[in-house]
């Protein structure tokens, strides 16, 4: 790997951990146990970084052609697409373990959710 992209990622990796654990301070949550799981964090954010910015060079397409053994062309969810999406799952599902989702962030505060979701949702449970 190049120097000058190596010596970017990490810059990039230091300025999303600074961010994380900013937050993660702010809330009064961080604490040194939560390292192991920061970083897998970061490694799952850089992985969707590249990925993506990978899917963008491209022009962000859907699709892709694939032609099979017999000869026939289809088209097919593109790579990147696809791994974009995946990594993206699991991020969010770190960022809930890290407590910094906006579900987390309630049930951490003690706030009550807002009058607008709760209206909805009982609208919503009308029909269960």
């Amino acid at each position: 790997m190049d120097k000058k992209i190596k010596a970017a990622l990490t810059k990039k990796r230091k300025k999303e951990r600074e961010r994380i654990v900013g937050l993660l301070k702010e809330n009064g949550t961080y604490n040194k146990s939560l390292e192991p799981l920061l970083e897998l964090y970061l490694d799952a954010y850089m992985v969707y970084s590249q990925v993506y910015e990978k899917w963008q060079e491209e022009g962000f397409p859907a699709t892709k052609s694939h032609t099979n053994k017999a000869g026939a062309t289809n088209e097919m969810k593109h790579p990147l697409a696809q791994q974009t999406a995946d990594w993206n799952t699991k991020m969010s599902k770190l960022l809930e373990q890290l407590g910094l989702t906006p579900k987390t962030q309630k049930q951490i505060t003690g706030e009550v959710a807002n009058a607008t979701t709760d209206a909805f949702q009982a609208f919503a449970n009308k029909w269960d």
